[in-house]
């Protein structure tokens, strides 16, 4: 073969593997560990584990359990025991402002409470001051619901990053996670996010 034949055919064989290469798997998409169907999914809605105060109980009571809910939605709707306790000891028809702290999984979850009084009606605001609740079973099953429900090629090359078992993190931001799709229509990685109702990803 003339060295002009055999450097054409290096040339080919070059940009044939230069092409193989550029159809691989993109290596940041098989980041993580493989996501499979989950054991128990978590529930699409779900309350803490002991019964709900009533009507005419005190307003503290229905706040502790309406913030106890929320963890429980952030950490991905996983059911797992939750008990919480707040610096004062009841709710008035005055305006208030006090922390109230969830348990949930061994983490403890801040909330500044403030309420606007009200003798018939109090209205309140709890905001999360040290980050809010991810867990690892609980992105697995928003991933698998959201992602690998979808069969095929999206299913099959799902995968997140190693997650804590528990953990908190920052509150409509980033969490610092993300689960990954690596072949699919929907191809791409995606953010854990934790809201301050719930866990998402995007």
């Amino acid at each position: 073969m003339s060295s002009k034949k055999w450097m054409r055919v290096a040339a080919i064989v070059a940009l044939a593997v230069s092409a193989a290469s550029a159809c691989g798997p993109d290596p940041q998409l098989t980041k993580g560990t493989p996501v499979s169907s989950p054991t128990a999914s978590p529930l699409e809605r779900i309350s803490p584990q002991h019964p709900a105060p009533g009507d005419k109980a005190p307003v503290l009571d229905k706040i502790k359990y309406d913030l106890e809910t929320r963890v429980l939605r952030m950490g991905g709707m996983v059911p797992k025991p939750t008990s919480s306790s707040c610096d004062t000891d009841a709710v008035g028809d005055k305006p208030q402002k006090f922390t109230c702290t969830v348990k949930y999984m061994g983490i403890e979850v801040p909330f500044r409470v403030e309420t606007k009084g009200g003798f018939i009606m109090i209205q309140y605001t709890a905001t999360p001051t040290k980050g809010g609740v991810v867990t690892r079973e609980g992105v697995h099953a928003v991933a698998w619901k959201q992602y690998g429900a979808l069969g095929g090629k999206t299913r099959d090359s799902l995968r997140c990053d190693d997650i804590p078992a528990v953990r908190l993190v920052p509150v409509d931001k980033p969490s610092g996670y993300r689960c990954y799709v690596g072949d699919g229509g929907l191809q791409g990685s995606y953010d854990v996010i934790i809201g301050s109702n719930g866990m998402s990803l995007h």
